[in-house]
């Protein structure tokens, strides 16, 4: 038994080493399989770029064509409303400049703000506003939201009403939501819009995203201090990438404005831009296939061409330098 036990271990050495030397000497261990490494030529150089600049040229061009059939009007209220802090303030009589056709969004736009900030971006629970289950002390050991973690830091007054208009918060318990991002919440309000005196209804559904509105959830309306689920609210938590921001507030849907119509409408205006510095405004303008204004995307695309075009001009004429040298020598 013993003799047959040991015959089948040297077998088994000797297939693992026979294995091993078949790894060893393998293309692949000892790096000898075929490859392919491209060598540019100029002619392949000046192609690639002349192509990558043209097909930027030519998207810049038309995205600045579509975003010059954008018609826009912008009223900067916050000048106009500067003596109604937290009152509501009458917009009335702004003169259309231009015809805008339906669907005509609205959008809020604060300059200067800065939502692109990490500090800022950081300061917000995604379980929490998901829907999930969590307490305080987690929320403070994984430092999601902070620096505001309760209702107090929120600065919510002591009789301040949960989300059922029934409890009153508890100022040591934790914010739902919590973080800066909810605390800065935008709450101006707008209202009664007319034109030419005739009252125009704003859809303000379906105004963020589909996949934005699959992470929303509320939690216990006993101890929120907002509805998580409102659709102004998760525009908002969408953060804006330039210092300037702009979010839809709704639609106007089925009503042309034309050249000397007059616009009124109401403003809450409670949201405190002097704090900062900033301005804040209502946008209202149409669409196309391509969005809104990609004014600044448009150059941007014919920028990047432009260098590609003088990258391959430059390489093109540093190449026929060298030649003309060679041949001299």
């Amino acid at each position: 038994m013993r003799k047959t036990q040991s015959k089948k271990s040297m077998n088994l050495k000797d297939k693992e080493e026979a294995l091993y030397r078949t790894i060893q000497q393998s293309k692949f261990y000892q790096q000898r399989l075929p490859a392919w490494r491209p060598i540019p030529t100029i002619g392949v150089i000046l192609i690639f770029y002349s192509l990558f600049s043209l097909i930027f040229i030519i998207l810049g061009i038309i995205l600045i064509v579509f975003s010059n059939e954008i018609k826009e009007l912008e009223i900067k209220y916050n000048t106009l409303c500067k003596d109604k802090k937290n009152q509501s303030c009458d917009i009335i009589n702004i003169e259309i400049g231009e015809n805008i056709d339906s669907p005509i969004n609205i959008y809020y736009k604060i300059y200067g703000f800065f939502q692109n900030n990490r500090r800022y971006l950081k300061s917000r629970s995604q379980k929490q506003l998901e829907g999930k289950s969590i307490t305080l002390s987690e929320l403070k050991d994984d430092e999601d939201c902070e620096p505001i973690y309760t209702n107090r830091d929120m600065g919510f007054n002591p009789d301040k009403k949960a989300l059922d208009d029934k409890t009153i918060l508890n100022p040591d318990e934790m914010a739902i939501p919590c973080g800066i991002m909810a605390k800065s919440f935008f709450n101006d309000s707008f209202t009664n819009f007319k034109i030419n005196n005739e009252d125009i209804n704003i859809n303000e559904k379906n105004i963020a995203w589909e996949k934005d509105k699959e992470l929303f959830k509320n939690t216990d309306l006993s101890k929120q201090w907002i509805n998580i689920e409102d659709e102004h609210f998760i525009v908002w938590m969408r953060p804006a990438g330039l210092p300037d921001v702009k979010k839809l507030w709704g639609r106007i849907e089925n009503r042309n404005l034309k050249i000397g119509d007059k616009l009124s409408f109401t403003v809450m205006n409670n949201y405190d831009v002097d704090i900062f510095g900033g301005d804040k405004s209502i946008i209202l303008s149409n669409s196309n296939s391509f969005g809104g204004d990609n004014t600044f995307l448009g150059i941007c695309f014919i920028y990047v061409g432009g260098v590609s075009l003088l990258l391959g001009i430059g390489f093109f004429i540093n190449y026929c330098i060298k030649e003309r040298k060679d041949k001299e020598k």
